[in-house]
């Protein structure tokens, strides 16, 4: 994948104030720009010469054949619309997926998938760390992808679609991963895998009895799902990834 690094001048201060931080968090965005050329490279330019319309940058934008980096990722920039001091703008990483209608839209969110793996892996990111612009400021961004569902793109990010595999309970939807921590884990998506493992508690609660149900249930099932011999199953960590929800999930 073609990556340019094209920051921002430290001059431009209002979109790049050159702050240090951490980054905890990946955001998704679609840029809304549907107009012919509305490519990465043009919003990288949009960055480089000082955004003049408005105040905010972000660090990626994605298109279908390249990826521009703006602002470096232990910087912050100014795109989940929480303030100059929220936890959207102070800790995530902003990534713009372009929408102009002379591109490829699928191949751009592929894209992006590919770069939230690259950027999970070296800032030690957790999946229900990469969120949509809506969880910070409550917009309807990145609008395309949620009406698709945001679920899709998370499989995207996984490897693959996991409501789009042959056989899938398509009423049981991948959200997130589930692991025991501290405070438990809570909701809907947990007490519908309780009851796929047929757990005696069904609260809602990914405690240490569920753990005990996964890891149980890994060891001796595959990956579709199949009873296999005690240790040829899923990996047994007592966690629910894409893997295991698609191996549970898949229609008997």
């Amino acid at each position: 994948m073609k990556m340019i690094q094209k920051f921002i001048p430290t001059k431009f201060k209002r979109i790049r104030p050159g702050f240090k931080r951490t980054p905890l968090f990946v955001t998704i965005h679609e840029t809304g720009n549907e107009s012919n050329g509305a490519t990465a490279l043009a919003h990288a330019n949009l960055l480089y010469n000082g955004n003049q319309e408005r105040v905010a940058s972000w660090h990626y934008t994605v298109d279908e054949n390249s990826i521009y980096q703006s602002v470096p990722d232990d910087e912050v920039a100014w795109h989940a619309g929480d303030g100059r001091n929220g936890e959207g703008n102070q800790a995530s990483i902003g990534i713009e997926i372009c929408v102009n209608q002379d591109g490829n839209f699928q191949q751009a969110k592929e894209n992006a998938a590919w770069l939230v793996r690259c950027l999970m892996e070296q800032h030690n990111i957790p999946m229900h760390h990469v969120v949509q612009h809506h969880h910070w400021s409550g917009k309807d961004c990145p609008h395309q992808i949620r009406q698709e569902g945001w679920h899709k793109f998370i499989g995207l990010i996984q490897g693959g679609d996991v409501n789009q595999s042959a056989g899938y309970d398509k009423d049981a939807h991948y959200h997130r991963l589930l692991k025991l921590t501290h405070p438990m884990m809570r909701g809907e998506d947990i007490k519908r895998l309780q009851q796929r493992l047929k757990s005696k508690l069904v609260d809602g609660i990914y405690g240490t009895a569920t753990a005990a149900d996964v890891r149980a249930w890994q060891q001796i099932h595959d990956e579709r799902g199949r009873i296999v011999a005690m240790g040829n199953g899923l990996v047994v960590d007592g966690k629910v990834g894409v893997k295991t929800w698609r191996a549970l999930f898949r229609e008997k």
